[in-house]
């Protein structure tokens, strides 16, 4: 390994795969959780009772708010599915690293 090297990359390492590029996009993981949790909160809104809508001034919040959290983890699959991350070239040169948007 040479000292132009950035560390933790090694000269004869192959380039990164768009598999790998889209594990590391945190729209991935932004839309599953969002999902998660938003199916978790829509199910609490299913099995609201009364008394829970009368605290609420009779609105079911966590049914607005669990699916308005489906909605985006919908919203962040699409982006992240339409717009792919884009796949760095490898370079030993730290001065050719890629730029950030």
């Amino acid at each position: 390994m040479t000292d132009d090297a950035p560390a933790g990359y090694p000269e004869d390492s192959p380039p990164m795969t768009m598999t790998q590029a889209r594990m590391l996009d945190l729209r991935t993981y932004i839309c599953a959780l969002f999902a998660i949790f938003g199916v978790t909160v829509t199910i609490l809104g299913f099995m609201a009772t009364p008394a829970e809508l009368a605290k609420a001034a009779g609105m079911n919040i966590n049914l607005y708010a669990g699916l308005s959290m489906i909605a985006l983890s919908v919203v962040m699959g699409v982006w992240a599915i339409a717009v792919p991350p884009e796949v760095p070239e490898p370079s030993a040169d730290p001065e050719q690293l890629p730029m950030v948007h």
